[in-house]
């Protein structure tokens, strides 16, 4: 079966905002492509967004973030991985 990816993003809620989100903070984990968060500026451009992670495509699009990756970098956060027995390194 063909997937087709959509490179549209889907906003579930319609936000309601004053002042183009003037005095508003956003916190993100991640800014990647910048395809999301470019969505997110359109609808409040006045809002600091402060993000963890960031790589270079979506850098500009935030205010702040505290690490920088490169664009291949992938980063894993713990909540998107499920837990998993590890074998010790070395044997006793």
């Amino acid at each position: 079966e063909d997937q087709q990816i959509n490179d549209q993003a889907k906003i579930l809620k319609e936000l309601h905002v004053e002042n183009q989100g003037e005095g508003y903070l956003l916190i993100d984990d991640l800014v990647d492509t910048g395809k999301t968060a470019a969505v997110v500026r359109d609808l409040i451009p006045e809002a600091y967004f402060a993000t963890l992670y960031a790589k270079p495509l979506g850098r500009d699009l935030v205010d702040c973030c505290i690490k920088e990756f490169e664009q291949d970098t992938w980063v894993r956060f713990p909540w998107d991985t499920k837990l998993e027995f590890t074998p010790p390194l070395v044997k006793s």
